[in-house]
């Protein structure tokens, strides 16, 4: 089986069966990885960026390699996790950023939450 590596201070570590999405693979594993979607492919939450073993994703099709060129992520090395299967041994940077909960904050102003 596949051995997968989330890079991320929560990160996680296993192996989990071939062909599995590397968003199923980090429920699996219990990481918590963001999709707003559910995992539809209609959002990029769940984007990694592949450290080593992007031969060993499945290639990027049509509708996520457009998703990804919406948010001028086009280089290779980004991914969504819904949609690429893991095929081999792939080690993947999940970035903190995309962790940190929102912040309201009120607009002296005008008295407002903001975002």
């Amino acid at each position: 089986m596949p051995h997968v590596t989330f890079l991320h201070s929560q990160g996680r570590s296993g192996s989990v069966p071939r062909n599995t999405t590397l968003l199923d693979a980090a429920k699996e594993l219990g990481f918590p990885l963001n999709h707003d979607c559910g995992g539809n492919a209609s959002c990029t939450t769940c984007r990694v960026e592949v450290q080593s073993g992007g031969e060993h994703l499945s290639e990027i099709d049509f509708e996520e390699q457009d998703l990804l060129d919406r948010e001028a992520l086009s280089e290779p090395w980004h991914r969504l996790g819904c949609q690429a299967k893991v095929l081999g041994d792939v080690i993947v940077k999940v970035p903190e950023t995309k962790w940190a909960a929102p912040t309201t904050e009120k607009s002296e102003a005008q008295g407002v939450d903001i975002r």
